[in-house]
């Protein structure tokens, strides 16, 4: 599990819905491999669909990987433009956001804030306001805004200096993602479905799947194992163009509400949980699967947090934490069955755009499996 802010402000009886393992069942209409948030998203459609067998394999805990480690942003329109033909999609899954948090005594921190990016100069605005054209082409909400009206709607930048406007996206949001980790497994496990954590998957056949903790047969397999996803494809003759990215984040002790938005720098982003926490970083490093942090980049990232909020100088980092991303080649997901393999299907390589894609990733696979559209 990881060391990120999201489990150091996270319930006792919440950790231990993420940590507690089944016994590995010996056959299961579907095994899922993978308790990221997209795996927990598609077991979610698989239940609402019918499927009352499925099985959760992970050879860590749920959400303990990359849907652990970032930042919990709801960016669609920010990032629509990266997006292009994934838009509609992004749509969908925003829609799908709110009714999960609609579900009763479901509690996972969602907040539409609205996200400030902010632009260096007014030498700047000619390219946001295309930017903005573009963002409302899709279908989206966002204007530019000079230096006074942003003042005004975040006054922790400061009344002086700094940035000289925004483009201003009002209804991109925020939530937790492991308190939604813990939502999605106490709603699997009142409903049966296995979870078997700490379970490595050595080889992957068409309805078998042999493991650490024994032979599992299974109807349908669905590999969401992240920047893992090719080392366990490979077995399958099938290596998709994944691999890690290395982001680093950190947070500062609580304290009162401070940030009323998303904040995006000129490098990296910032926020606050609704506990306190100020949060920020988002650095790109293609250093494989070397875990941990670097002293360097965390200093460039308190460098930048320091210069835009002056009131956090004194505060010192709490926490800091690092994830990898599965950035896949052409900036979109791998989501479909895999080549020569009917009933075996791979949902990875979502980059940035984990969080925001998982609730459409686990409704596509659900519908592929259930229906074949």
């Amino acid at each position: 599990m990881q060391s990120s802010i999201w489990f150091q402000t996270l319930a006792q009886d919440q950790r231990l819905l993420l940590e507690a393992s089944d016994a590995l069942p010996k056959t299961a209409e579907v095994a899922i491999v993978g308790s990221g948030m997209s795996g927990l998203a598609i077991a979610y459609y698989l239940l609402a669909s019918g499927v009352s067998s499925i099985c959760v394999l992970d050879r860590d805990t749920a959400v303990g990987e990359a849907s652990g480690a970032n930042a919990g942003g709801l960016w669609f329109a920010q990032q629509s433009a990266e997006m292009g033909p994934l838009t509609p999609l992004a749509k969908a899954s925003s829609r799908l956001y709110d009714e999960l948090a609609a579900q009763p005594r479901w509690n996972f921190d969602l907040r539409r804030t609205g996200l400030l990016e902010l632009l260096a100069r007014e030498q700047d605005f000619p390219e946001a306001d295309g930017r903005v054209e573009a963002v409302r082409s899709a279908g989206f909400r966002a204007e530019r805004i000079g230096g006074p009206e942003l003042r005004r709607l975040e006054p922790a930048l400061g009344l002086h200096g700094g940035p000289a406007g925004a483009i201003f996206y009002p209804d991109e949001g925020q939530l937790h993602p492991a308190k939604l980790g813990a939502a999605l497994v106490r709603h699997l496990k009142a409903n049966h479905v296995r979870f078997s954590f700490h379970t490595d998957v050595a080889r992957i056949g068409a309805s078998r799947l042999e493991t650490s903790r024994g032979p599992l047969d299974a109807g349908t397999v669905v590999i969401t194992a992240g920047s893992w996803t090719p080392l366990l494809t490979r077995t399958l003759g099938w290596t998709p163009p994944i691999k890690p990215m290395r982001g680093q984040l950190l947070a500062t002790p609580p304290r009162s509400p401070f940030l009323h938005h998303t904040i995006i720098g000129e490098h990296f982003y910032y926020w606050q949980l609704t506990e306190g926490h100020v949060a920020g970083g988002g650095t790109v490093e293609d250093v494989g699967f070397e875990r941990g942090t670097n002293p360097a980049d965390l200093a460039r990232i308190r460098a930048e947090m320091d210069t835009l909020f002056p009131e956090l100088r004194a505060a010192p980092t709490a926490c800091a934490w690092s994830g990898f991303r599965p950035y896949c080649q052409d900036l979109r997901p791998v989501i479909g069955p895999v080549p020569g393999h009917d009933r075996i299907y791979v949902a990875a390589g979502h980059f940035k755009k984990g969080i925001m894609l998982s609730p459409v990733t686990g409704k596509i696979l659900a519908d592929l499996i259930t229906t074949g559209r």
